[in-house]
């Protein structure tokens, strides 16, 4: 716990001392909302890629999955610590004293958030959501011990001999990632593919006699 929550000897509350920190301006919801609205996106929920990839073309693929799910388990399964969350509505306008508390004691949960603090919400009412850390459900923390460090690494070798799939994110890499450090990964990413697609592209030939024509055109060009 205390390689994750800062300790500090100040009044500072927030969590990271970035210089710049900001929320999107309409909410993460919103802003996914508009990512998502393109042409080019399709959505497909409750859908396991292993039953479509072999029927929807790509020239590249980017998978934000459990590594080891991408390759069937052939390894074993890798341990990630799952989360509980449970939601109330409070009547008061305000709960806590930060918006994120961390509680490592003796507590069930070892986190509580109001959400209403970070977004600056006015209301006579404030919504909490508790987490209570769990050993099984959905993967959200990969877990830092050698004996998983080593079974990773057998699916990153894979992962790095599979051609035109890029493994990004959290689950994919096995690592944990601030949303700052997730996003960059992202643009990294982007910029690559463009920069290779780039390359790929054949070069435009000249046109013949081009060249005398410029020279001719800059002679009748008026004198300065």
């Amino acid at each position: 716990m205390t390689s994750r929550v800062p300790t500090r000897t100040n009044r500072d509350d927030r969590y990271f001392t970035d210089t710049f920190q900001a929320m999107p301006l309409h909410g993460y919801t919103r802003m996914f909302e508009k990512m998502l609205d393109h042409p080019n996106i399709k959505v497909m929920l409750n859908t396991d890629y292993h039953e479509i990839m072999d029927f929807i073309p790509f020239k590249e693929m980017i998978f934000t999955g459990p590594v080891d799910e991408y390759f069937n388990f052939q390894f074993g399964k890798l341990p990630y610590r799952s989360l509980e969350f449970k939601h109330e509505t409070l009547s008061k306008e305000k709960h806590l004293v930060a918006p994120v508390v961390n509680y490592p004691n003796e507590h069930a949960y070892t986190r509580i958030t109001e959400f209403k603090a970070l977004t600056g919400q006015e209301h006579s009412k404030t919504a909490i959501v508790y987490e209570y850390p769990q050993a099984e459900g959905d993967p959200y923390y990969p877990v830092p011990q050698p004996e998983n460090a080593e079974l990773y690494n057998k699916y990153k070798k894979l992962a790095d001999e599979t051609p035109n799939v890029h493994f990004v994110g959290r689950l994919a890499t096995y690592k944990y990632y601030n949303m700052d450090q997730v996003v960059a990964q992202a643009l990294t990413l982007y910029k690559r593919l463009t920069e290779k697609e780039e390359a790929s592209k054949p070069t435009r030939p000249a046109i013949s006699g081009s060249t005398a024509l410029v020279d001719k055109l800059v002679s009748r060009a008026p004198k300065a």
